[in-house]
Formats: structure tokens, sequence, C-alpha cells
């Protein structure tokens, strides 16, 4: 069958049943009700199993990004190998706003670890499933979010223990009044680990809702434009279609999530949020494009497995 023939069989078919090029063998036994009520297990197989593990990765890397994306940090630009390129990012952002960059590394968020891992699972997934089953991981990844966001609410809300203490050294930075000795040894009170419990989950409950804006904005585009791009290359050129796809996508969501979150929680000036965001955006990109061979891996695996071999 010809590759064109083939792209229109494809497309005939529902696309929460398409696989990556491979044949789906999701052959089993039906689903049995005991007597005694008990649902007895029944395995879902390699197809279901590769869509389970993406979707489970999916939610971890989403999850870890709104607890530690709070932080901002700064990345050297005497990088091995990508100095001359974090340079040229720097000046580039310099330029864009004077006075607001920092001559000595890039102000990033640290959610730049784990997020662009959520555009790389909705890659394969749109890849390998189709975009219905994509759309739906990124409904489950909301739901989790608002679960996070009320479980971060109770968690705050609950009074401290006078046990609950900042042990040394972390103790010093706090002032005189919350100095206290304890059988351990010297440490802040439990007013003073309220504070710094407060600070650490007050802002992901900003950034939360930041990045849920921005999330279902972002990765319902990345799904589109994927199958955008899919349909006009005809199936080809992988590479292609998942960095035009999180290329764009994650500036959508660069832009709302940093904006959001760092005027509402930092209160900080529009030419430094403008910095953060261009930067945050500029090392994104290039993890975009770095990523691609995992793309690739990722979908030859996820088919290899549904092939059972």
């Amino acid at each position: 069958m010809s590759d064109a023939a083939s792209n229109a069989e494809r497309d005939r078919e529902p696309e929460a049943e398409r696989g990556a090029g491979v044949d789906i063998d999701r052959s089993g036994p039906a689903m049995a009700h005991p007597a005694d009520g008990h649902v007895e297990h029944v395995p879902q197989g390699a197809y279901e199993t590769g869509y389970l593990f993406l979707a489970t990765l999916f939610i971890a890397m989403l999850m870890l990004t709104n607890v530690v994306g709070t932080k901002l940090f700064l990345m050297p630009l005497d990088l091995p190998l990508l100095g001359p390129l974090l340079s040229a990012f720097d000046s580039f952002v310099g330029w864009l706003f004077p006075g607001a960059g920092n001559p000595d590394g890039l102000t990033l968020t640290t959610g730049i670890i784990t997020y662009p891992i959520t555009f790389l699972c909705t890659d394969i997934v749109s890849e390998v499933y189709g975009r219905k089953r994509a759309d739906r991981m990124v409904v489950w990844g909301f739901a989790a979010s608002l679960l996070m966001l009320a479980v971060l609410g109770i968690a705050k809300a609950l009074p401290a223990s006078p046990f609950w203490n900042v042990p040394a050294p972390h103790h010093e930075v706090f002032s005189a009044e919350h100095l206290i000795e304890t059988a351990q040894g010297p440490a802040a009170d439990a007013a003073a680990a309220w504070h710094a419990y407060a600070f650490t989950f007050d802002a992901p409950g900003v950034l939360l809702l930041a990045s849920m804006t921005a999330y279902l904005v972002a990765q319902l585009i990345d799904n589109r434009l994927f199958h955008f791009w899919r349909r006009l290359t005809r199936g080809k050129h992988l590479w292609f279609r998942n960095n035009m796809s999180t290329g764009l996508s994650q500036l959508v969501d660069t832009a709302i999530v940093n904006g959001i979150f760092l005027h509402f929680y930092f209160d900080m000036p529009a030419s430094s949020i403008g910095a953060v965001i261009v930067s945050v955006y500029l090392i994104k990109f290039l993890l975009a494009l770095l990523d691609t061979p995992l793309c690739y891996l990722g979908v030859w695996g996820v088919g290899r497995l549904v092939r059972g071999g």
C-alpha cells in the first residue's frame, strides 16, 4: 500500500484506535463479574499499558512542576558546549529589556526541569494513540492539579504543633524573636516553621492557578498543532511536527504562566517579567530541539511494546 493510501486508511480509523504504524493486539478475555461482586482482574495488554505509563509520567511531571516551579534560579553562561549560545540568549534578552538582564546568567524557573517532559509525553501519545487520547490525558492532569490545589489549601489551614520547629542551620535566617533552644540544639519556633511552609506552598497555589490556565490552553494547542502538522506532512517528518507544535504551544504557556505568577505573587516589574519569559522560552525551545531524538525513541519504544517484541 502506498504512503498516501496508508495515511488515508489511518484517517478513516477512529483516533483513539490508531497506533504508530504497528499492528495492535488488544484481544483478551471479557471482564468477568463473579457472584461475590468482585471484578476479576484482566490484563489490559501492551497497548493500554503503554498509554497508562505515558499518562502516569505526564501527570507526575505536571505535579512536580507545580511544586518545584516556584523557585527562580540563575543559569550560568559559561556552561560547557552551551556557553556561547547562552551568552547569545542573554545578549538578546538584554537588548529586548535593557537593564532587566543579569550579566551572571539567565534567570529561569525550576519548572523548566520537568515541564518539557509533559510536552514530550503529549507528542508521543498524539503520534501513537491519537488526539482524543492526548486530550483526555490533558484533562486528567487538569483534574489532578485541582485536587492538588485543594489538598494544599487544607494542609496550610491545619494548626501548627509547638513541636514543629526549624532545626539548625536553617533557623539562622529567622529573626531573634523566633529563635528557641530545644533538646536537639538551637532552632526556630513553630511560627517560623509555619511561615516557611506557607511561603513554600502559597506560591504553588498561585502557580497552580496560573499554570492551570496556561496548561489547558497550551497542551490543547500542542495536540491540535501536532495533528495539523501531521495532516500537512501526510504523517511524515515527526521531528518537524514535534518541534513546531511544542515550540509554539510552549510560547503560549510560558507567557501566560510566568506573566500571572511573577506579577501577582512576586510583584515583579514588567521588564523583569518579560526578561524571565523570554529567557525561559528560549531554553524551553532549545530543550524541545534536543528532545527530538527522545520523541522518536518514545514512539519506537511504544510501538515495540504494542507489537509485544
